[in-house]
């Protein structure tokens, strides 16, 4: 029997689920902390969480798409809180992404693809970031070794596009044993 490709969808309903419990365990007093995003506090790290995701909304309906909405971060949290604004565009998302036929090409800020390719960069984003707001606010940093697996995927390929745009640090190295989360964020530029 062939493997049968990981579903985007699936993928990203799991990094959804990943990041809601690390969202609810974060409280007002911790907003103020630094991340391992060096530029953002975790107020800020939420903030980009929030507009990525509705950037990709936007995308996926063929919106105005506006890229200044994942790094404008320096504003207090939307009224009903992080876990909540994210919770709502994800699930906006997911509603979007059920509809759509996953080979439909679309118009990303990186050029055009098939939909179910475009969902991966926010699904692997919110999966690294997850990490970052839990080793911030000091809950579980454990991710979910499938994730894990395929966002080391996802952030392999896209890595060199991802540091000329400033997405990612450089590269840390790490011993070939290395767990695959600890490969999937080394990659990413942070040190596990």
């Amino acid at each position: 029997m062939a493997n049968q490709a990981p579903n985007p969808i699936e993928l990203y309903e799991g990094a959804v689920q990943q990041i809601l419990p690390t969202l609810a365990g974060t409280t007002p007093s911790q907003y103020e902390l630094p991340t391992p995003c060096a530029e953002w506090s975790v107020q800020g790290l939420i903030n980009h969480n929030i507009g990525v995701q509705n950037l990709t909304h936007a995308v996926l309906i063929k919106g105005v798409v506006d890229l200044s909405i994942m790094g404008d971060v320096n504003h207090p949290l939307p009224s009903e809180g992080g876990e909540v604004s994210v919770k709502t565009i994800t699930d906006s998302v997911l509603a979007t992404l059920k509809s759509l036929n996953l080979e439909e090409i679309v118009e990303t800020p990186f050029g055009s693809m098939p939909v179910g390719q475009f969902v991966m960069v926010p699904m692997a984003d919110l999966v690294v970031h997850t990490w970052d707001l839990a080793k911030a606010t000091g809950q579980s940093t454990k991710l979910d070794s499938g994730l894990s697996e395929v966002c080391l995927g996802v952030i392999t390929m896209s890595a060199p596009m991802g540091r000329e745009g400033g997405f990612f640090g450089p590269e840390i190295s790490l011993p070939d044993h290395a767990s695959v989360q600890d490969k999937l964020l080394g990659m990413s530029g942070r040190q596990p």
